[in-house]
Formats: structure tokens, C-alpha cells, sequence
């Protein structure tokens, strides 16, 4: 396999907007009770994202075992974190009884973990870039029909404890705002997946959903 190639401590953009959204506002009016909430929480959580990733460019006798990605070539796999800190946090707040901010932490803390996998990406996309090539959109296990049960052999091949990701029996990462995707890359990139991520999930009814 390829090196293993690591970035920690980079920063990411997280939308309050994004937020919002998911806690189910959208366009609507925030309470300013709820607003207050949202400012206080932006303010402090920042501090307590520690950012992670590892990625490698694997060929496909490299990954010939995955079902799903036995029809493409060459793939960038890649690992990302925001570390446990937020997570311990907002379970501080959950039994100190204070239900509102744990969610909205938890809320900023998924924002954080789609926003660094962006980040990777961004970086990966500019690599494959200099190299003269094109790269595909990201997509995840346990999207559309890649089994969520391939993370068994993608966090190990991505060394996912030397930046503090483990796996569960349940194929669950810990620290659970950790993701994983992979993308192809070459003279003409394959994508894995048509339409954007929520057309091809099959939880219809996920707050986080974006379309229907």
C-alpha cells in the first residue's frame, strides 16, 4: 500500500446556518432563547475540536476484497476526526441537565466532522490535481450500497488509532464524529455514487436529510 499521509490540528469552517438547518429551523425564525444557546455554544466549541485526518491512494489489487469498489481503478481513502473532546463535553451537559446545549453541541459537532471530511478532500483534490488528473466526489460506507460492515478493513488500512479512531463490533466509529469515504481519481474519474448523498440514503426521514 502507499504511505500513509497525515494532517492534524487544521482548521475548519462550520456553518451556523448548517446548524440551524438541522436543529430543524431552516428559514424559519430562530427563538432568541435558542439563538443565545447557538452563539454560546459557536464561542466555546472551536476550542474543543481536535482535527485529524490520514488518507492513502490504494489500486484496486489493493482493495480487490470490497464488493463495492471492485469496478474502479485507483482510489484515495481517507479518515477524518474531530477528536473526543466535543463529545465529552455535550455528554457533560446532558447530565447536568442541560439538554438544549448538549444537543446543539452535538449538532456543531456533526457540522465539524462534515466540514473536515470537506477539508480533506479539498486537500486530496488538489494533489490529484498537480498530478494532472481528476477527481471524483467523495462517498462514504454505508451510503447507497457500499456496506458499512467494509469499515472492518478501511480503518485499519487508514492506521485509524494513530489519530485516535477505533471501531466498534458494530462497525460504529469512536469518536463518533469521525467519517470515512474514499474517491477515484485518474484521467477521467469514476464516481461512486449518482446524485448527491441523501438520494442515495435510505434513512428518508434523517434530520440531517437534504432533500424531500
Amino acid at each position: 500500500m502507499g504511505d500513509i499521509h497525515r494532517l492534524r490540528g487544521f482548521k475548519v469552517d462550520v456553518r451556523m446556518d448548517e446548524i440551524a438547518r438541522v436543529l430543524g429551523y431552516g428559514s424559519r425564525r430562530i427563538p432568541d432563547r435558542v439563538a443565545g444557546m447557538i452563539a454560546d455554544v459557536e464561542r466555546s466549541a472551536g476550542g474543543l475540536l481536535s482535527t485529524a485526518c490520514s488518507y492513502r491512494y490504494l489500486n484496486n489489487e489493493e482493495f480487490a476484497h470490497s464488493g463495492y469498489l471492485k469496478c474502479v481503478s485507483d482510489i484515495v481513502l481517507c479518515l477524518v476526526t474531530i477528536g473526543h473532546r466535543l463529545e465529552s463535553r455535550a455528554e457533560e451537559y446532558k447530565l447536568s441537565g442541560e439538554l438544549g446545549r448538549a444537543i446543539i453541541l452535538d449538532t456543531y459537532g456533526s457540522a465539524a466532522a462534515e466540514a473536515a471530511a470537506e477539508a480533506a478532500e479539498a486537500v486530496i483534490r488538489k494533489e490529484v490535481a498537480a498530478k494532472g488528473l481528476k477527481c471524483s466526489s467523495r462517498f462514504s460506507p454505508g451510503y447507497g450500497e457500499w456496506d458499512v460492515g467494509e469499515q472492518k478493513w478501511i480503518v485499519p488500512a487508514l492506521e485509524g488509532k494513530t489519530i485516535g479512531v477505533c471501531l466498534t463490533e458494530g462497525c460504529m466509529m469512536v469518536p463518533r464524529k469521525s467519517i470515512t469515504f474514499a474517491v477515484t481519481y485518474g484521467e477521467e474519474a469514476v464516481e461512486l455514487h449518482d446524485g448527491n448523498l441523501c438520494d442515495v440514503c435510505g434513512l428518508e426521514h434523517c434530520r440531517f436529510r437534504r432533500t424531500g
